[in-house]
C-alpha cells in the first residue's frame, strides 16, 4: 500500500504535466497566420502525397526531406494543411519533452555502478524523478519551446533527434554495447535527413565517448559503427535527382573558411549579440541568471564532471553558428535548446528541496514567460516579436488573409473557373494560397514572379476566354502603373501588424 501511494503522486503529476503540454501547443493553432517557410515545406509534402515520384522535391532548394515525409503522411488525415504540419511540431515537441526528463535522469546518476542499461534507466527516473518533472515544466513554459513547437518546420524535428542523440551518445559512453551503437546511428541518420545540423551531433556523439572513456579507448569502434550507419542513412537522399543541390544551398547559409579567416569576428560579434536578444526574449533574464547562479552551486556541490560534456552540445553548435551563419535567427539554434534546458533546470534545482516549494518557484520566476505564451496565443496581431524573428508576423513573409482569401476563393469556383495571380513564384505566396485550395476544381493559382509593372499576359489572356480572374499581392510590392490599375477593382484589404496589407484585386 506504501509503495502505490508513492507511486500514485508521481502517475498524476506525469499526467497533469502531458495534458498542460497539449493543451498550451494546440490550443489557437491556427492563431499565427502561415509563415513563408511552412508555406513551402507543407507545398512540398502536399506535392509528395499526390504524386509519389516527387518524394525528394525539397531538394530543388537544397532541403533534406524527412519533415516533409512526415507531414504528406498526417495531411492524409486532416482537412486544414497548416493544422497538419503544426501538429508535426507539436508531437516532435512532445518527443523532445519525454527525451530532456530522460536524459536529466540518466545525468544526474551517470556514476551509479549498474550494469544493465534497464535497470540504470529504472533506477534513473526512481532516483531523480523530480529532476525530470522540474526540467518537463520549463520546457511547457519556455516561450523558445511554446513558439516553435506550433510552427511548421524542420527544426523542432531536429531538436527531437538532437535530444535523443545526446541521451544514447551517454549510454553508448555509459555501456559500450553494439545495440546502443545502432540505435545511436538511426537517430543520427534520421537527424541527417531532416536538417544539416545533424553533423553536429554526429561529431559530439564521438565526443562524448572519447571523453568518457579515455582510459578505455579500445571500444572506439562503437561510435564510429554509429557514425557509418548515420552516414548510410543520409546516403538514401543520392535517390534524389538534385542531392548536390544541398551542398549548393548550404553555402547560401554559411560563410567558407576562407572569409571567416579573413574577418573571425564577424559575424561572430553581431550574432553573439543576436543570442543575447533571443534568450531575453524566448527565455528571460530572471530565469537565466537565477539558473546560473544556481548551476555554479550545483556543480559545487554535485561535482559531476561529465555535466561539462552537456555544456559542450548546448555551446559549441552555438558559438559554431554564430561564426559562420550569414542568417541568424532563433529557429536556426532551436536544435541547441533540449541541453540548455537540462542546464537550466540543473540550476534551478538547487534553491528549494521540497518538490512542491520548488515547483512553486519555478510558477513564480516563470510569470513573465506565462504571460508571453498568453499573449501570443490569444493576440498575436499586436505581439511583438524581436527584429530577427518579425517575419513571422509582419511584413511579406507573414500570411495574414491567406486563409481568407483561399475561402472566397473556393467559394467562387462554384460558380466560375478562377485563375488567381500572386506575387512571387516560391514562399508564401503563391505557395501559401495553394496548400490551402490544393485539388479544388475550377481554381488555378499562378505565382508571377516580383516587380511586375504592368497586369501580367497570363491573366489578360485568362480574363479573355472568360475565366474569373483575381490578382493576389502585399501592397509594398504592388508596382503596378496607373494606366492598368483603372483595370483592377479592391475586393478585399488584409492588414497586417506594420501596416502593409494583402490586397484581393478582380480584373
Amino acid at each position: 500500500m506504501i509503495k502505490k501511494n508513492k507511486i500514485f503522486p508521481k502517475i498524476l503529476l506525469v499526467f497533469i504535466l502531458i495534458c498542460l503540454y497539449f493543451f498550451t501547443r494546440i490550443q489557437n493553432l491556427t492563431s499565427i497566420p502561415v509563415f513563408g517557410d511552412e508555406a513551402i515545406y507543407i507545398r512540398w509534402s502536399q506535392i509528395i502525397k499526390n504524386v509519389e515520384t516527387l518524394r525528394f522535391i525539397p531538394q530543388t532548394d537544397g532541403k533534406q526531406p524527412l519533415f516533409m515525409w512526415f507531414t504528406a503522411v498526417i495531411l492524409r488525415f486532416f482537412s486544414d494543411p497548416l493544422i497538419a504540419g503544426r501538429l508535426i511540431s507539436v508531437s516532435a515537441g512532445f518527443g523532445t519533452l519525454i527525451g530532456i526528463f530522460l536524459t536529466i535522469c540518466i545525468l544526474v546518476s551517470f556514476h551509479k555502478n549498474i550494469q544493465s542499461p534497464l535497470k540504470f534507466f529504472w533506477h534513473s527516473i526512481k532516483e531523480n524523478f523530480y529532476y525530470g518533472v522540474l526540467a518537463v515544466t520549463i520546457y511547457i513554459l519556455l516561450p523558445f519551446s511554446f513558439f516553435f513547437d506550433r510552427l511548421a518546420l524542420p527544426d523542432n524535428t531536429l531538436s527531437l533527434f538532437g535530444i535523443w542523440s545526446i541521451l544514447f551518445s551517454f549510454l553508448l559512453a555509459k555501456f559500450k554495447r553494439l545495440d546502443l551503437a545502432f540505435i545511436l546511428g538511426v537517430i543520427l541518420g534520421l537527424a541527417w535527413l531532416t536538417k544539416s545540423p545533424a553533423l553536429y551531433f554526429v561529431i559530439l556523439s564521438l565526443i562524448t565517448f572519447i571523453f568518457l572513456n579515455l582510459k578505455n579507448i579500445k571500444s572506439i569502434y562503437l561510435p564510429i559503427i554509429s557514425s557509418i550507419i548515420a552516414y548510410a542513412i543520409y546516403n538514401i537522399l543520392r535517390l534524389g535527382p538534385q542531392f548536390q543541390m544541398i551542398a549548393v544551398r548550404n553555402k547560401d547559409y554559411i560563410w567558407p573558411i576562407g572569409e571567416i579567416l579573413k574577418h573571425p569576428f564577424d559575424p561572430l560579434k553581431p550574432h553573439i549579440g543576436d543570442i543575447f536578444t533571443i534568450f531575453g526574449q524566448f527565455i528571460s533574464w530572471p530565469v537565466l541568471v537565477l539558473a546560473i547562479i544556481g548551476f555554479f552551486l550545483f556543480l559545487f556541490y554535485k561535482k559531476n564532471t561529465h555535466i561539462y560534456l552537456l555544456i559542450c552540445w548546448w555551446i559549441l553548435p552555438l558559438i559554431a553558428d554564430a561564426a559562420i551563419a550569414k542568417v541568424f535567427t532563433a529557429r536556426y539554434i532551436l536544435y541547441t535548446l533540449p541541453p540548455l534546458i537540462i542546464l537550466l533546470s540543473l540550476g534551478l534545482s538547487v534553491f528549494f528541496k521540497r518538490p512542491l516549494f520548488k515547483f512553486i518557484f519555478i510558477i513564480i520566476i516563470f510569470i513573465p514567460n506565462i504571460i508571453w505564451i498568453k499573449n501570443i496565443s490569444l493576440n498575436p496581431f499586436s505581439f511583438n516579436l524581436p527584429n530577427t524573428e518579425k517575419g513571422y508576423l509582419q511584413d511579406w513573409t507573414s500570411g495574414w488573409g491567406i486563409k481568407q482569401s483561399a475561402d472566397f476563393f473556393k467559394t467562387r469556383s462554384l460558380q466560375k473557373n478562377v485563375i488567381v495571380g500572386t506575387e512571387g513564384s516560391f514562399g508564401t505566396l503563391p505557395d501559401g494560397l495553394q496548400i490551402y485550395t490544393d485539388s479544388v476544381k475550377q481554381l488555378t493559382v499562378i505565382g508571377l514572379g516580383l516587380g511586375f509593372t504592368q497586369i501580367p499576359s497570363q491573366l489578360i489572356d485568362a480574363h479573355q476566354h472568360g475565366d474569373e480572374v483575381y490578382l493576389l499581392i502585399n501592397q509594398s510590392r504592388f508596382k503596378i502603373s496607373s494606366l492598368d490599375q483603372a483595370k483592377l477593382t479592391l475586393i478585399k484589404s488584409f492588414t497586417k501588424p506594420n501596416q502593409d496589407r494583402l490586397l484581393l484585386y478582380q480584373l
